[in-house]
């Protein structure tokens, strides 16, 4: 993972579908690996589903959100169907794509399948992601990793950032982590 070659794509952490999956630990690591993004000046991208019926970002993902945060609303499942998320991508020019969010095996598996037929490198965060049942989530982790989707967590995502202790961002990082 390259911090100056990747953007965080985080797909519909929001109210209504935080509380229907109980994703309350996968907001938690969406929490971690958006302080460290702000800390490394990566940028990150931000979908919102129908936010009219099923809630804006949860707050304590808002709270994070920085000039370096770009917020789409959106109706198709896919990401990439949203031709203003399609331009914001283009126009970061980086190649590598760390996604997650709600629900696994539908916006986020058909943004990730969209990410790497355009020839992006995909990274899915499976810890800050989530499904309401699990056997739709393993199948929707399962397909991305079979259209070429490589599956992470939190830690190894935010130590393969830093690269070492001595990255001046370590501390602060670490602290989140305990």
């Amino acid at each position: 993972m390259n911090k100056d070659n990747c953007v965080i794509l985080m797909i519909d952490m929001q109210e209504k579908l935080v509380n229907a999956t109980n994703a309350f630990d996968e907001v938690k690591n969406a929490f971690k690996i958006l302080k460290t993004a702000n800390l490394m000046d990566i940028p990150i991208v931000v979908t919102e589903q129908y936010p009219k019926g099923l809630g804006e970002t949860v707050l304590e993902l808002k709270d994070v959100f920085n000039e370096n945060t770009f917020v789409y609303e959106k109706t198709d499942f896919s990401a990439l169907n949203n031709q203003d998320v399609i331009k914001k991508l283009e126009t970061l020019g980086k190649q590598q794509v760390i996604l997650f969010g709600i629900e696994a095996h539908i916006c986020v598996f058909q943004t990730a399948k969209a990410l790497i037929e355009k020839g992006y490198e995909v990274f899915l965060i499976k810890d800050a992601s989530k499904s309401r049942k699990n056997y739709e989530f393993e199948t929707g982790i399962n397909l991305m990793q079979q259209y070429g989707v490589k599956i992470s967590c939190c830690e190894i995502l935010l130590f393969d950032l830093l690269k070492s202790s001595k990255n001046p961002n370590f501390k602060e990082v670490q602290g989140l982590i305990k």
